[in-house]
C-alpha cells in the first residue's frame, strides 16, 4: 500500500499510514521504508527520505543496500557530493557491501560537481574491490566529461572501450555527438552518427535533436528541417524539444510566419508544446519589446496547464527593466514567488541593474538625454555583482516588499552567491549579518559561498571561524574550500591552526577517503607540503580515521615519490 501510494505522489497519506502501521504494534519491512525513501528522492525531498532513514534506525529496521543507494540518487540530484560520500562510509559502517551501482551513483555525482579526479580514484576502488565496471560507468565518464567541455578526455576513453570489452550505447554517442556539435565541427558529429549506426546503436531523438540544434546555430534550418525528414524515415519520431529547437531559430532569424507554422504542425500531430517552446516565442517578443504579445502567450500557456519557469519570468523582467518599468518589472517577481516558482541569479541580476540604473540617472540629471542613456546601459546585468553596494540590496528589499514579497533565505542566498563569486566580501558579510538580523537562518550555500570567497581572499582567519560554524549548524564545508584553507594557513606558517581545522573536518561525518584524495593528495602533496600531508595522515590514523587500502598506497606512494625529489 505504501509503495503504490509513493508511486501516485501521495507521500502524506504514505507518511501517516506508515507512523499508524507503528502505532499499532505492527513492523514495517525495509521495502516498505524503502518505497518512501524511493519517493521522497525521487520528488527532491532528501530531507524527508533522511527522516525515514533515522526512523528505520530508531525502529530497529536495518537499511539495506537499496535503501542507501537511494539516498545516494538523491545527493547525487542535488550535486551534494559530501553527504553521497558520507553515506557510502554509513553503508561500510553497517556492513554493507557497496554495488556497481553504489559506485556508478557515486561516480556520477563526482563528474557531476567537477570532481573528476575523484570520480577516478572511485573507479579504481571500485575495481580493487572486485567489481567491473560497466556501459553505465563509462556512460557517466563521457557524458559529464563533455558537458564540461572536456570533449578530448572523452574521445579518449570513448576509444578506449574496444578494449575494455564494452560496447559503446547511443547515451555515450549522443554525447560526444553534442559536444562536436556545441563546438561547431558538424562534420565530425555527422561521422560520429554514421560510426554509431554501422555498429548497429540506434540513434534517438536525443541524438538528432543535438545535430538539429548544432545545424540550427550555423543558421542552416533548412537542413535542419530536412534532418526531420531524415530521422522520421529511420523510425525515430521527433519530440517537442525537435521541433523547439527549429522554432528558436526561425524566431531569431525573424521568421515568425515559419516559426507558426511549425508549432502549429507540432500541435496537429498530438505534441503538446512545454514551457521552452512557449518561452522561445516569449524570449523572441520581449527582446523585440513586444510585451504585450509576451504577456498573451504567458497567459496562453498558463491555460494550457503549462507553468512558465525561472526563465520565462525572468525574460519578462529584464524586458519590464530595460524599458525603464519598475512597477511592471516587480510585479512580475510578486507573480513569480506566488507561482512557486525561484528566481535565479539573473532574475535579482535585473532587478538590482534596473534599480542602479535609476541611481545613476537621478545622480546625473544634468546630463544630456543621449549621454544619460549611453551611461546607464554600459553594463550587462552580469557586472551587476561587481557595482552593487550593500545599500542596492536594502532598496530591492524596500521594492519587493512594496510589492509584497518578503525577502527569504532564497533571496538572500542569491545575492551573497553572487557578489562572493565576484570577491565583494563587505557587501557579502553586510547581507549575511542583515538576513540574521532579520530572523532568517542561513544556509549550507550560503555559508558554503561565504567560506569560498575568505579562502579566495586568502581571509584565513574569517575562513577559520566560518568552518566553526558551519560545523556548530550542522552543514558540511566544501572541501575544495578546506583544502584552500589548510594549504594557505600552512603557507602563512599557521601550523597548529590548520591542524586543528583538520582535526575538526574530521568529525563532521565526511567519507574519509574523499578527505584522504581533496586534501591530502589533491591540496598538500600536490602543493609540496608533503611533509604537512605526512603530518595530517597521522591524525587521521590516530583518530581512527580507516582509509580504503587502495587510498592509503596511492598516499604512501605520493609521501615516497616527493621525499626522492
Amino acid at each position: 500500500m505504501v509503495d503504490a501510494m509513493c508511486k501516485e505522489r501521495k507521500f502524506d497519506e504514505s507518511r501517516r499510514m506508515l507512523n499508524e502501521m507503528v502505532e499499532k504494534g505492527l513492523v514495517p519491512s525495509v521495502v516498505t521504508y524503502n518505497a518512501l525513501v524511493r519517493g521522497y528522492c525521487e520528488e527532491g525531498k532528501i530531507e524527508a527520505a533522511l527522516e525515514i532513514l533515522g526512523l528505520m534506525e530508531s525502529n530497529n529496521c536495518r537499511p539495506n543496500e537499496r535503501t542507501y543507494n537511494e539516498l545516494i540518487c538523491g545527493f547525487s540530484k542535488r550535486k551534494n557530493v559530501h553527504k553521497a560520500m558520507a553515506l557510502l562510509s554509513k553503508m561500510l559502517e553497517s556492513k554493507l557491501t557497496p554495488s556497481l551501482v553504489t559506485y556508478n551513483s557515486l561516480i556520477h555525482v563526482q563528474c557531476k560537481a567537477g570532481h573528476f579526479d575523484s570520480a577516478y580514484k572511485l573507479l579504481d576502488l571500485l575495481k580493487e574491490n572486485g567489481l567491473v565496471p560497466d556501459q553505465w560507468t563509462f556512460s557517466v565518464f563521457i557524458d559529464t566529461l563533455c558537458k564540461s567541455k572536456r570533449m578530448e578526455e572523452a574521445c579518449d576513453l570513448f576509444n578506449s572501450l574496444k578494449e575494455k570489452g564494452i560496447k559503446a550505447n547511443e547515451v555515450m554517442y549522443t554525447a560526444l555527438i553534442d559536444a562536436h556539435c556545441k563546438a561547431r565541427k558538424i562534420d565530425d558529429a555527422i561521422s560520429l552518427l554514421e560510426r554509431m549506426r554501422s555498429e548497429d546503436c540506434l540513434p534517438n531523438s536525443s541524438t538528432f535533436n543535438s545535430l538539429i540544434c548544432g545545424v540550427c546555430k550555423e543558421g542552416k534550418v533548412q537542413e535542419g528541417l530536412s534532418m526531420v525528414e531524415n530521422m522520421s524515415k529511420m523510425g525515430v519520431k521527433p519530440t517537442v524539444a525537435t521541433y523547439t529547437i527549429l522554432i528558436e531559430e526561425m524566431l531569431k532569424e525573424g521568421d515568425f510566419d515559419h516559426a507558426k507554422r511549425v508549432f502549429n504542425q507540432m500541435v496537429s500531430l498530438g505534441h503538446k508544446p512545454d514551457v521552452y517552446t512557449y518561452t522561445a516565442f516569449i524570449h523572441t517578443y520581449c527582446t523585440s519589446g513586444n510585451l504585450k504579445e509576451a504577456e498573451g502567450v504567458v497567459a496562453r500557456m498558463i491555460e494550457a496547464g503549462v507553468m512558465p519557469d525561472s526563465l520565462t519570468y525572468t525574460l519578462l523582467i529584464s524586458a519590464y527593466e530595460r524599458l525603464g518599468l519598475t512597477y511592471d518589472a516587480f510585479n512580475i517577481l510578486k507573480r513569480m514567488l506566488d507561482a512557486g516558482c525561484d528566481p535565479s541569479h539573473r532574475t535579482y541580476s535585473f532587478l538590482i541593474r534596473h534599480l542602479l540604473k535609476v541611481k545613476l540617472m537621478n545622480e546625473n540629471s544634468h546630463l544630456e538625454q543621449l549621454d544619460l542613456v549611453q551611461s546607464v546601459t554600459f553594463f550587462i546585468a552580469a557586472d551587476v555583482w561587481k557595482i552593487m553596494q550593500f545599500e542596492t540590496a536594502l532598496e530591492l528589499f524596500e521594492k519587493m516588499m512594496e510589492h509584497g514579497c518578503t525577502p527569504g533565505v532564497n533571496t538572500y542566498a542569491k545575492l551573497i552567491i553572487g557578489v562572493c563569486k565576484v570577491g565583494r566580501w563587505g557587501v557579502a558579510d553586510s547581507l549575511f549579518h542583515h538576513m540574521i538580523e532579520s530572523g532568517l537562518v542561513p544556509n549550507e550555500d550560503i555559508y558554503n559561498a561565504l567560506l569560498s570567497c575568505c579562502c579566495e581572499l586568502r581571509m584565513l582567519a574569517s575562513a577559520a571561524r566560518l568552518v566553526e560554524a558551519m560545523m556548530e549548524h550542522g552543514h558540511l564545508p566544501l572541501l575544495e574550500s578546506c583544502k584552500l584553507l589548510l594549504c594557505s594557513l600552512y603557507d602563512e606558517g599557521e601550523n597548529e591552526k590548520a591542524k586543528a581545522v583538520f582535526g575538526n573536518l574530521l568529525l563532521c561525518g565526511y567519507n574519509y577517503d574523499e578527505v584522504a584524495w581533496k586534501i591530502l593528495i589533491d591540496g598538500l602533496l600536490k602543493s609540496g607540503l608533503a611533509d604537512r600531508c605526512s603530518e595530517l595522515l597521522s591524525v587521521m590514523e590516530k583518530r581512527g580515521c580507516q582509509i580504503d587500502p587502495l587510498t592509503y598506497t596511492k598516499l604512501i606512494e605520493g609521501l615516497d615519490g616527493s621525499h626522492g625529489t
